[in-house]
């Protein structure tokens, strides 16, 4: 991937993408795939809001069942599959556990009815799944289960464990900008860190968007046949200005990522107010969610405040009393700010569908929302938006082929396999943690990273003494992944700082490489890394 700002002004494209998060980098590449001239600005990194932000989970929909929405059930256990499809290397299986009670909802003999429904709905969830990523169907154990699972927390009044699994995302913002990779690979246009500030109408009708480049200042008008809002955070404000009434307010939603080890399983439980919370490992440590604000939010509002810090650890020792978290254990807080709705008595909460809105029907032609729920079901979703864009442009485009198409860098089976033929390869140019460790994050773009090895075999070395990542991984990540800043290496390519700050002397000699490859002076080097540190602070 290049960024080429010049190439988004020389053209009309059929569709022009704003927002590039997972929803947003799944309805380009969709686009693209299927024959348009697509194009994607990002006014941040790819992935930087609430797609870093989540709980690194690909759920089949269960909880839907409770509230009888099997349609929602029956989309998220197809996506939870296409996701198995298309980046197996990228997604394990993860038992979750919950204990049953006697209210009626969360009782023995419901969770064995929501799995027979769950089972019947989701008679294929395995089909055209590698073996290792088939997934059993749930089950209800007794109270002996029950106390093994959750030891010192186990409750007094729970009579069984109901079990089930989904899968895992070790490395989530890996597999998001492997959706922008297919979408560069397709024919798409993207340009991270090029803000949409304005909508271009003629007639009534979008015909575009005025960009701005904010790291050149350079300003520059996108023609488009059909401009999709996808813009996360930002999805209200851009459909308020397609003319749509007010349609939804925003919350805060948060997980805490801490210091402490998680065992094998995620485990559900209440917290005293009657929110289920989980607990579950991620990169050898636990992680918490999902706690919400019950107060609407701005789009901007992602910054972390101590008390709301406080609050939620306090949340998660009432689910989970034996845990005794405490807020020095906190390594970082993802959060983002997410479509909400309001019950019958006005409480916030997080919105549980999708929304798709042809703003045609609002008196402004040309131009399309679409406000994610889920990153589960990002790509069905873009499925469904680019079926309507499609309808608009009067298009006969090819079928969707997104949901059994293997994405960039991950067209193989086991990550074990993919690391002997790495090693094979590569022939000792890089040490085997660091290839490992490469593998894990890059797939099969680890022949890139070790052929500037060979030109360069300084790069081979490690960025840091104690860190399993050559320094060939930094250089990549800019000429070849679109990387603009040290946060964008450091965090989410790399990434080396998505559990926590991974210390100064890595963000300083990860910043000196990028300076180098760069031409940053000084000054630029310093504020990049004070951006590095401020992206962890608690206020």
């Amino acid at each position: 991937m290049i960024r080429n700002l010049s190439s988004l002004a020389a053209r009309r494209f059929d569709v022009l993408v704003i927002g590039g998060g997972i929803h947003g980098l799944a309805v380009a590449y969709d686009a693209a795939q299927r024959g348009l001239a697509t194009a994607l600005v990002e006014r941040g990194d790819f992935g930087g809001g609430s797609s870093f932000n989540h709980a690194k989970t690909v759920h089949g929909g269960l909880r839907s069942l409770q509230t009888g929405d099997v349609a929602k059930a029956r989309f998220s256990i197809c996506e939870r599959r296409a996701m198995a499809r298309i980046a197996p290397p990228l997604v394990t299986p993860l038992a979750f556990m919950m204990g049953t009670t006697r209210k009626l909802t969360r009782s023995t003999s419901a969770m064995r009815a929501g799995f027979l429904l769950d089972a019947a709905i989701g008679f294929d969830r395995n089909a055209a799944v590698e073996p290792h990523l088939r997934l059993p169907a749930g089950r209800v154990l007794g109270r002996a289960a029950y106390d093994t699972a959750f030891g010192r927390s186990a409750r007094a009044g729970v009579t069984g464990v109901a079990t089930w699994s989904d899968y895992h995302m070790p490395e989530s913002d890996r597999l998001t900008l492997a959706f922008a990779q297919a979408a560069a690979a397709s024919g798409a246009v993207l340009a991270n860190y090029a803000e949409a500030t304005e909508a271009l109408v003629d007639g009534g009708r979008v015909i575009g968007v005025r960009v701005i480049d904010r790291l050149s200042g350079a300003v520059a008008g996108v023609d488009a046949r059909i401009t999709v809002n996808a813009a996360g955070a930002s999805c209200r404000p851009w459909m308020e200005r397609f003319g749509a009434p007010p349609p939804f307010p925003l919350l805060k939603a948060m997980n805490l990522v801490t210091s402490r080890p998680a065992g094998p399983v995620a485990l559900s439980a209440p917290t005293s107010g009657g929110r289920l919370l989980l607990v579950m490992p991620w990169r050898g440590r636990m992680l918490v969610g999902t706690s919400h604000s019950d107060q609407p939010a701005g789009p901007d509002d992602a910054r972390v405040f101590r008390d709301e810090l406080r609050a939620f650890v306090d949340e998660v020792n009432s689910a989970f009393p034996a845990l005794a978290l405490t807020e020095g254990e906190v390594t970082l807080v993802h959060r983002g700010v997410v479509p909400a709705v309001r019950n019958r008595r006005g409480v916030l909460g997080l919105m549980g569908h999708h929304l798709i809105r042809d703003h045609e029907q609002d008196g402004v032609a040309g131009a399309l929302s679409v406000a994610g729920v889920k990153y589960t079901t990002a790509r069905g979703v873009a499925e469904q938006v680019v079926d309507v864009v499609s309808a608009r442009l009067g298009a006969s485009t090819r079928s969707c082929r997104t949901g059994t198409t293997r994405l960039p860098h991950w067209d193989f089976g086991t990550l074990s396999g993919e690391v002997e033929r790495a090693a094979a390869e590569a022939g000792g140019l890089l040490d085997a943690a660091s290839l490992a460790a490469l593998v894990a994050t890059h797939g099969t773009a680890w022949r890139a990273v070790v052929a500037r090895c060979r030109r360069d075999p300084a790069l081979a070395s490690r960025v840091a003494p104690d860190v399993p990542a050559p320094a060939a991984a930094v250089v990549h990540a800019i000429e070849d992944e679109m990387a603009c800043t040290l946060a964008d290496v450091v965090i989410r390519r790399l990434p080396l700082g998505a559990a926590a700050y991974p210390g100064d002397g890595v963000v300083s000699a990860c910043g000196a490489i990028m300076a180098r490859a760069c031409g940053w002076d000084p000054a630029r080097l310093a504020e990049e890394i004070d951006a590095v540190r401020e992206f962890y602070r608690i206020w």
